[in-house]
């Protein structure tokens, strides 16, 4: 975890207003956990402070490990740093973060961390992985404001290779473009010849692996709702 360096008093209103959020978790009905998203905000009752508290989880799981990831994360963060005004936990299926200032809408890469396998691939699989990138990111950026996820699976001679984009879709389209591309660009400085790599990023996280890790048994989105029924034709002009 990443335990900011600002505190709150133990047993302020802050600490009940961050326990709220994180607790309503376990109880949000919102559409957007479906999609991989939970975010809230709440005034810290007597002060001028707004706490703001944002999940994510991979887009491919399912709701249900989605909720259980959040509420299992949501528990350790309070642990982890309990008297921190801002904190991130990452786990290996979802993230949760919350800070004083707003952390809505707005991109955020620091603090990251990169994982990779120790063992390299070939360099086809690395050509393959390049280009694949732009594609990938315009993929997941293009999502809509309900999930911004994509995957790829590739065949290279005999290896396979899972892909995964991902970006809150509180992001707009040039945002995440932009974090992805920030987050593989460090990504390619140390370690794309690798068998597998994950990069943790509040944001935007981004990985790849020759072993499958993908879950195929994921629910599919649900359908967007209809478009709106087109306006009735105009009526004749009467007759003469």
């Amino acid at each position: 975890p990443f335990c900011g360096s600002t505190n709150f008093t133990a047993d302020s209103a802050y600490q009940t207003t961050l326990t709220n959020l994180l607790s309503s978790i376990s109880t949000t009905d919102s559409l957007s956990l479906t999609y991989g998203f939970f975010n809230a905000s709440s005034a810290v009752f007597g002060t001028s402070q707004t706490l703001y508290v944002i999940g994510s989880y991979r887009g491919d799981l399912t709701t249900k490990k989605c909720r259980t990831c959040l509420e299992a994360s949501a528990s350790d963060i309070r642990r982890l740093c309990p008297l921190q005004k801002e904190a991130f936990l990452y786990s290996e299926n979802c993230i949760v973060r919350y800070s004083d200032a707003s952390i809505f809408s707005t991109v955020e890469t620091e603090p990251n961390y990169i994982m990779y396998n120790d063992n390299d691939v070939s360099v086809e699989v690395t050509y393959k992985l390049r280009t694949q990138m732009e594609g990938l990111r315009g993929e997941a950026a293009g999502g809509g404001s309900l999930r911004k996820f994509a995957t790829r699976n590739m065949s290279v001679g005999s290896d396979m290779v899972y892909v995964m984009a991902q970006c809150t879709p509180d992001l707009t389209e040039e945002q995440c473009i932009d974090c992805q591309e920030k987050i593989v660009g460090n990504m390619e400085d140390c370690c794309l010849e690798k068998a597998g790599m994950t990069a943790l990023a509040p944001s935007c996280p981004f990985r790849y692996d020759t072993n499958q890790f993908l879950d195929p048994v994921a629910e599919p989105l649900l359908p967007p709702p209809p478009p709106p029924p087109p306006p009735p034709p105009p009526l004749p002009p009467p007759p003469p």
